[in-house]
């Protein structure tokens, strides 16, 4: 898989494409891309949404043409994280994999828990 580096997040080619696609689509070309992580422990919901006012404090970073925030509080949970674009029998969509997941633990292993 070729990936585009965005400095301290991974954002593959195929999902920046389909990003830059999504916000052309939605006549929004000038937007950003939020991406957010909500919850705590075992239970870390990761999503994005268009953005297009910037908040005091937000990571800033490139992928191809696509700019995309993070709230402070949400860095702390996706710094280190890979976002791709991902298309098979069951459908398509982004999916964000989290740095810190952890092969056998009890909740999937996308908590970061560390078993």
């Amino acid at each position: 898989m070729e990936t585009q580096p965005a400095v301290g997040l991974t954002v593959t080619e195929a999902a920046a494409a389909r990003l830059a696609e999504a916000l052309e689509q939605l006549e929004k070309p000038g937007a950003a891309v939020r991406v957010y992580a909500q919850g705590h422990g075992h239970h870390v919901q990761y999503g994005m949404s268009v953005d297009e006012h910037a908040l005091d404090g937000d990571v800033v970073l490139q992928a191809g043409a696509v700019t995309i925030r993070v709230d402070p509080a949400s860095w702390a949970r996706l710094e280190g994280a890979t976002i791709d674009w991902t298309a098979d029998e069951r459908g398509e969509g982004f999916v964000i994999h989290p740095a810190h997941a952890h092969e056998g633990c009890g909740c999937g292993g996308g908590c970061g828990c560390g078993h």
